[in-house]
C-alpha cells in the first residue's frame, strides 16, 4: 500500500528550547491529518521548529500511523524565504495587495534554494508508488523540482490554502511564469473555491498558453488536473467542545447572556491587512451613527490576534485599529457602556467556544481570505434552538460554503450597516433554520473528509504514458514505416498548408511546387492507393490547387467533401451556423480592427482570423483573448474554436480533421488498408489520434506535444518521404 507524504512548511510542533517540550500545534490542517481514516502510512515532512534538534522529533509520540522527518534551515535563509520573500512578496500578491511587494532578487534565490533543499530531502524518502501532497504557496516550485528527478510513479498533489488572484494582478508578480511552469507539473491542484480555479486556469493560459480548463491543463509535460475542495472543520470535536464543562464555565464567567437588553457582535481575526478590521470598524460607527436607538444597545467584541509584530506594516496596522477603536469608544461610550471591546491577544479554545455560544452574530469582513474556518467553527457551535447570525465577506472562500450566510461587501458601509440590523432583528426561527442547513452541511463534510476526498482524487489520477515522436530520418524508422506500406492496399491523408504548401504569409499565395504535384499525380494513379487532401481551405481554393490530380478532396477541415469518382461535392455539416456564423464575425472584426494587418478568412463553415503579419507579441496577446472570448461567448453552442498557426479559427463541431477520416474508412475502406495521415499543425492532431496504433502518422517539424508516430524537421522535405514511402 503506498504511502501518503504530507508536505508542509513546517511540522505541526511549537518547541520550549528552556523545557526542551514539544508540544503539537493547533490547526485546520493538523486537525486534518490526524482524522482521516486510512490504512495508509502517512511521513509529514516539513521544517523544524526554531532550536529544535531533529533529534527531539524521535521524542514525539507516533499519532496512530503518522511519522515525521524535520529540515534544519539556517535561520537567516528560513528568514529571507520565510518573511522575505513568502510573506513580503506571495501573501500580498496573492491577496489583491501589489502595492506591499517587496521585491528583491536575493530572496527569491533563497526561495529557490528552500524548495531545492525540500526536493531533496523527499528524494531521500520518497519510495515507489508513494502520494506526495504539498502545501501552499511557500512551496510553489517544488511540485517542478520534485517531477524532474522522481520515479514517474510518483503522483504530485497541490493545494493552495491562500486564494489566486485573477490573470490581470498575477501577471505583475516578478517570478510568474517560473511559479507558474513549476507548478503546473503537478498531478493535482487543488483550491477552497471555485473562483480561484477558474483564475488560476486563465492565468496559465494567459502567461504560458497552456491548454486550459476548469477541469485540467494541458501542455508539453503538462497533464495536470484541477479541483475545488473547501477546507473543512473537525466537526464533531468542535461540536463536542462546544458543549463540555470547561466551555460552560467560561460562559458563565464571561457573562454576556446575563445582560439581556445587549446585542453582541463577534470579531475574531489575525491582525493582518487582508482581514479588513479599519473596515468593520467604520461599518459599525456607521452602524451606531444611524441607528442611534442601538447605543448603548450593541457591543462589539474584536479578537486581533497578533501577527509578525515586527514588520513596520503590521505595527501601522496596529496603530490604525487602536486609534479607531479608541475614537468609536470615546463618542459613544456612555458610564456604563463600551461600543467595542477590544482584545489584542489570543484566546483559549474554550473562551472562544463560549464566546461563539453567547454572542448574536459573527461578523466576519475580510478584503481578502482563502476560505476563513472562523465562520464554520462559529456555525457548529451555536445551540440547535438558539443560533446566532454569520455576517460574512463576499470576498472569503467560505463564502461559497456557508449558503446561508448573510453576505456583505465591506467596502460598502450603508450596506454592511443594513446588515448589521437585519442580523440583530432576525426571527429567532430562521437563524435557526439558516444556521441548521449550514451545520448539517458541516456534519456531513468535516476536515477529514476534505483530506481525504483530496489524497483519493490525486491516488486516483490516471497518468498518460508519455508519448515520443520518432525521426523518419532515421534509417530503422524509415524502413519501419516503409515495411507497412509494401503490398497493401493505402489510403493516404494528407494536409495542405505546412504540409504539402510550405506556410507563406499570404495564405491566397500558398502553392505546391511541381516536384511536389508530380508525386501526388503517380500516387492518385496507383492501383492500390486512395489519395484524399484534408485541409483547412475552401473548396474553390484547394480545386484549384489541386487541378490535374484525382483525388479525393474534403474542405474546411471536412465540413464539405468532393467525391473524386462521383465529381460531386457533400455537405457533412448537417447543424445550422444561424446560431453563431454572424456573432462570430462581430467579435472577430472587433479583432480585426484593433490588430495591425491581420485579416479575416470567411468560410461556408468556419471562420479565421489570421495575424501573420502582425507584430508578434502584440498578436498573439489578442489571439489568446480571442480564443478565450469566443470560447465563452458560444459556450453550449456546437462549434469548436482552435488556435492554430497564426489563425485562430471557429468553425462547426462535425468540421473536424478526426471526424472526417472516421467517416472516410466507414464508406470506402476495405478493412485490411493501410491508413497513413500527415500534418502539421493543431487540426492535425485529431488525424493522428484517429490512426493510432493502427496507421501510420507524420508530424511535419518537431513537436513533443504530437501524437503522430513520425516527424520530420522541414516541410520541403515532404514529398521526398512521400515518394521513398509509397513510390
Amino acid at each position: 500500500m503506498s504511502r501518503w507524504i504530507i508536505v508542509s512548511n513546517r511540522l505541526p510542533f511549537s518547541y520550549d528550547p528552556k523545557q526542551k517540550k514539544v508540544s503539537t500545534a493547533s490547526g485546520g490542517l493538523v486537525t486534518a491529518i490526524k482524522g482521516i481514516k486510512t490504512k495508509n502510512d502517512i511521513l509529514w515532512i516539513g521544517t523544524l521548529p526554531e532550536g529544535m534538534p531533529e533529534k527531539e522529533l524521535k521524542k514525539v509520540k507516533k499519532d496512530k500511523n503518522i511519522t515525521y522527518a524535520g529540515i534544519k534551515l539556517d535561520k537567516d535563509l528560513y528568514d529571507s524565504y520565510y518573511n522575505k520573500f513568502s510573506n513580503d512578496v506571495l501573501w500580498p500578491a496573492l491577496h489583491y495587495e501589489l502595492n506591499r511587494v517587496r521585491y528583491e532578487q536575493d530572496h527569491l534565490e533563497d526561495y529557490r534554494k528552500v524548495n531545492q533543499v525540500f526536493c531533496q530531502k523527499i528524494l531521500k524518502l520518497a519510495k515507489k508508488n508513494d502520494l506526495i501532497w504539498v502545501h501552499d504557496y511557500h512551496l510553489f516550485l517544488l511540485p517542478g523540482y520534485l517531477k524532474r528527478k522522481l520515479n514517474k510513479s510518483n503522483k504530485i498533489g497541490f493545494f493552495l490554502h491562500v486564494p489566486f488572484p485573477s490573470s490581470e494582478m498575477y501577471r505583475q508578480l516578478t517570478p510568474r511564469r517560473e511559479i507558474l511552469t513549476d507548478l503546473i507539473k503537478a498531478d493535482l491542484i487543488g483550491f477552497h473555491d471555485f473562483s480561484y480555479l477558474r483564475h488560476f486556469s486563465r492565468t496559465v493560459y494567459d502567461i504560458l498558453g497552456f491548454t486550459t480548463s476548469q477541469m485540467e491543463i494541458k501542455g508539453e509535460g503538462v497533464q495536470a488536473k484541477l479541483g475545488v475542495f473547501p477546507v473543512s472543520i473537525p466537526t464533531k470535536d468542535l461540536i463536542k467542545n462546544s458543549q463540555s464543562k470547561k466551555t460552560e464555565t467560561e460562559i458563565k464567567r464571561i457573562n454576556l447572556k446575563g445582560n439581556k437588553k445587549m446585542h453582541y457582535l463577534l470579531g475574531v481575526d489575525r491582525l493582518d491587512y487582508t482581514k479588513g478590521i479599519p473596515q468593520k470598524l467604520d461599518a459599525f460607527e456607521h452602524f451606531l451613527e444611524t441607528n442611534p436607538s442601538y447605543q448603548g444597545r450593541v457591543q462589539l467584541i474584536q479578537i486581533a490576534v497578533p501577527t509578525r509584530t515586527e514588520v513596520e506594516e503590521y505595527v501601522e496596522l496596529r496603530q490604525e485599529v487602536e486609534q479607531k477603536v479608541g475614537a468609536i469608544n470615546g463618542k459613544y461610550a456612555k458610564i456604563n457602556y463600551t461600543p467595542i471591546k477590544y482584545i489584542n491577544r489570543s484566546v483559549s479554545l474554550n473562551e472562544l467556544l463560549a464566546l461563539y455560544r453567547s454572542t448574536h452574530a459573527l461578523f466576519v469582513t475580510s478584503l481578502r481570505d482563502g476560505m476563513n474556518l472562523v465562520c464554520l467553527e462559529y456555525v457548529v457551535s451555536q445551540e440547535d434552538k438558539s443560533s446566532g447570525v454569520v455576517l460574512l465577506s463576499e470576498f472569503a472562500g467560505a463564502k461559497a460554503t456557508l449558503s446561508h450566510a448573510l453576505s456583505i461587501n465591506p467596502h460598502n458601509l450603508e450596506k454592511t450597516s443594513l446588515k448589521i440590523k437585519m442580523a440583530l432583528e432576525m426571527p429567532k426561527e430562521e437563524k435557526n433554520k439558516r444556521n441548521s442547513i449550514m451545520k448539517s452541511y458541516l456534519l456531513g463534510y468535516d476536515s477529514s473528509n476534505w483530506a481525504e476526498d483530496f489524497m483519493n482524487s490525486l491516488d486516483n489520477i490516471k497518468i498518460e504514458k508519455g508519448h515520443y515522436s520518432k525521426n523518419l530520418d532515421h534509417f530503422t524508422h524509415l524502413q519501419m514505416a516503409k515495411n507497412r506500406t509494401k503490398n497493401q492496399n493505402n489510403i493516404l491523408f494528407i494536409d495542405f498548408d505546412g504540409t504539402l504548401s510550405p506556410i507563406v504569409n499570404d495564405p491566397k499565395k500558398a502553392t505546391i511546387s511541381n516536384d511536389s504535384k508530380e508525386i501526388l499525380k503517380k500516387l492518385s494513379g496507383k492501383n492500390n492507393t486512395e489519395l484524399v487532401i484534408v485541409s483547412g481551405r475552401p473548396k474553390d481554393f484547394l480545386m484549384k490547387q489541386l487541378k490535374g490530380i484525382k483525388c479525393h478532396m474534403a474542405f474546411e477541415h471536412g465540413a464539405q467533401f468532393f467525391d473524386k469518382d462521383q465529381q460531386k461535392v457533400r455537405n457533412l455539416v448537417l447543424s445550422s451556423k444561424e446560431k453563431w456564423f454572424s456573432k462570430a464575425i462581430k467579435i472577430m472584426e472587433n479583432y480585426q480592427k484593433r490588430t495591425p494587418d491581420s485579416f479575416i478568412e470567411k468560410k461556408n463553415y468556419a471562420i479565421a482570423w489570421h495575424y501573420r503579419n502582425s507584430p508578434a507579441d502584440y498578436a498573439e496577446f489578442q489571439a489568446k483573448n480571442l480564443v478565450s472570448d469566443l470560447r465563452s461567448y458560444f459556450q453550449g453552442i456546437s462549434v469548436s474554436v482552435i488556435s492554430g498557426k497564426k489563425v485562430v479559427e471557429i468553425k462547426a463541431e462535425e468540421a473536424n480533421k478526426g471526424r472526417f477520416v472516421e467517416w472516410f474508412l466507414e464508406r470506402y475502406s476495405q478493412g485490411n488498408d493501410h491508413v497513413f495521415t500527415a500534418g502539421d499543425d493543431r487540426t492535425d492532431e485529431d488525424m493522428f489520434k484517429v490512426v493510432m496504433n493502427k496507421g501510420t502518422s507524420l508530424k511535419i517539424g518537431k513537436d513533443s506535444k504530437t501524437s503522430a508516430e513520425f516527424y520530420i524537421d522541414h516541410q520541403e522535405d515532404f514529398s521526398k518521404y512521400l515518394n521513398k514511402l509509397f513510390l
